[in-house]
């Protein structure tokens, strides 16, 4: 049984690592992978060394017709059983291009939510979607609310979409002291430092230049707090430029791409996460597994919420409220039931994973009748 997952990159971000956290759990299944990124992504190797195929396709807006042959061309090479797109409303040509090729089984993903979006934007959005939900044999979400914005409040409570937890490896993400004490030591970071930290790719949408603006709020009260952005992104050189003009340059620090994140979340003392948009913020679970007390913003859903460990708060709040948040957070210390708590929600990844496995599976045998 072989499935093609079709995604942006695969460089460890909440999408990606939902893929790879899958993949290696459902040996039953072969994965292999399109992607419209050039670069090598740091979850590559991982995949690779599981026997998953990695192919690269042109991006759409570099033309339509590339991206089509592109995806035509693996297609017909190999038989697939299943394709799985991780586009939302922008995966019409993958899902098309499948249908074409004979592919029964399309399964398209949705994994964000209340995307900011003018009027144009959103009448594209909804022309669009009305393809591929007519495209695509099967609807996917990561939740709740991403099922509602993008496939619809109708086709959700027809029960038309399935919710697939964005599911984490429990165990290895509870808090370690000794992992707190060895990051920090690596870093060259005191053991009495404030540390703020972010996961998430450097763009926009995860508003990375707004969190310079509350972290320098938060220096007025401790000079020895540090900034570590772990993540890559179009905002790189943007970050480094204003934390400069800022004179925070000592104090932000940009991590890149890690495959310990894991690790750092224990060294952290409160995780900042000002997104104007979001689904189901893989990230978040994660914090909560650590224990690690964040403040986000009120645009993700509050289902991500399991206890007590995440606060929100409106993005029209100043930059002192979102500071002040911060601070109260980290006076918290990381919660020891965190790890417990996820797991009882339904996020542990071995279990989910047997879940989505009897779910292609099904979709696989209901698209050969």
């Amino acid at each position: 049984m072989r499935i093609l997952e079709v995604c942006v990159d695969l460089d460890g971000g909440g999408i990606d690592r939902y893929l790879l956290n899958y993949c290696s759990r459902i040996p039953e299944i072969q994965f292999d992978f399109a992607v419209v990124d050039n670069k090598i992504g740091i979850l590559e190797p991982q995949l690779e060394a599981l026997g998953c195929h990695i192919y690269r396709v042109p991006r759409q807006r570099n033309g339509v017709r590339a991206n089509y042959n592109a995806i035509k061309k693996i297609l017909t090479e190999t038989h697939y059983d299943a394709i799985h797109v991780h586009l939302g409303y922008r995966s019409v040509v993958a899902l098309w291009c499948a249908k074409r090729c004979g592919v029964n089984t399309r399964i398209v993903h949705a994994h964000i939510a209340a995307e900011p979006e003018t009027t144009k934007q959103k009448l594209i959005r909804k022309g669009f979607t009305v393809l591929v939900k007519r495209l695509a044999t099967h609807l996917a979400a990561c939740g709740v609310d991403a099922a509602k914005w993008v496939w619809g409040e109708k086709a959700y409570s027809k029960g038309q979409v399935v919710i697939h937890n964005n599911a984490i490896e429990t165990t290895k993400y509870a808090y370690s002291a000794e992992c707190r004490t060895a990051v920090r030591a690596e870093l060259g970071i005191a053991d009495d430092a404030l540390v703020v930290g972010h996961v998430g790719r450097l763009c926009a949408q995860k508003n990375q230049l707004r969190l310079l603006d509350i972290f320098d709020e938060i220096r007025r009260h401790r000079p020895d707090a540090v900034l570590l952005l772990v993540g890559r992104g179009d905002l790189d050189e943007a970050i480094q430029r204003k934390a400069k003009e800022m004179g925070l340059s000592d104090a932000v620090r940009l991590l890149g791409v890690r495959d310990d994140v894991p690790q750092l979340l224990s060294a952290f003392d409160t995780f900042v996460f000002p997104s104007t948009h979001e689904g189901l913020p893989f990230t978040l679970i994660e914090t909560q597994c650590n224990g690690l007390p964040a403040v986000s913003a009120d645009t993700v859903t509050p289902l991500v919420k399991l206890g007590e460990d995440v606060r929100f708060l409106s993005l029209d709040e100043s930059d002192v409220v979102w500071a002040q948040a911060a601070l109260a957070a980290a006076k918290r210390g990381h919660d020891l039931e965190g790890a417990c708590r996820v797991a009882q929600a339904g996020y542990d990844i071995d279990r989910e994973a047997l879940r989505l496995r009897d779910y292609y599976m099904k979709a696989i045998e209901a698209g050969t009748k």
